[in-house]
């Protein structure tokens, strides 16, 4: 463990036992994950923003936040719900009202 991952750990330690009297165990901590995780939701639930920041880095700190969705190979990342338009539709009813490409007739 590096020393930034522990001071972070020691926050949520001391916050989690004042805040909601929880006492952390640090060996079981980084042993078993279900616990680990439980901890930090429960830190998450908090209203102290101090402890909700340290859960979220050490998250980030062990591996457990995943990469956000990198763009596809055709350049675009992907869309959530969007309805995507197929190049060269412009002229589709959902775009009739928007300036394309000069003057029609």
């Amino acid at each position: 463990m590096d020393h930034a991952t522990l001071q972070t750990l020691a926050r949520i330690k001391i916050r989690l036992r004042h805040e909601k009297g929880v006492v952390l165990n640090t060996q079981r901590f980084f042993t078993d994950t279900r616990y680990a995780l439980q901890l930090l939701d429960l830190a998450e639930e908090s209203e102290d923003l101090e402890l909700v920041t340290a859960a979220l880095d050490i998250r980030n700190q062990l591996g457990w936040i995943q990469d956000p969705i990198m763009p596809t190979a055709a350049g675009r990342a992907p869309s959530f719900g969007a309805t995507q338009t197929p190049q060269g539709s412009a002229n589709t009813p959902a775009n009739t009202g928007r300036y394309v490409f000069g003057a029609r007739s």
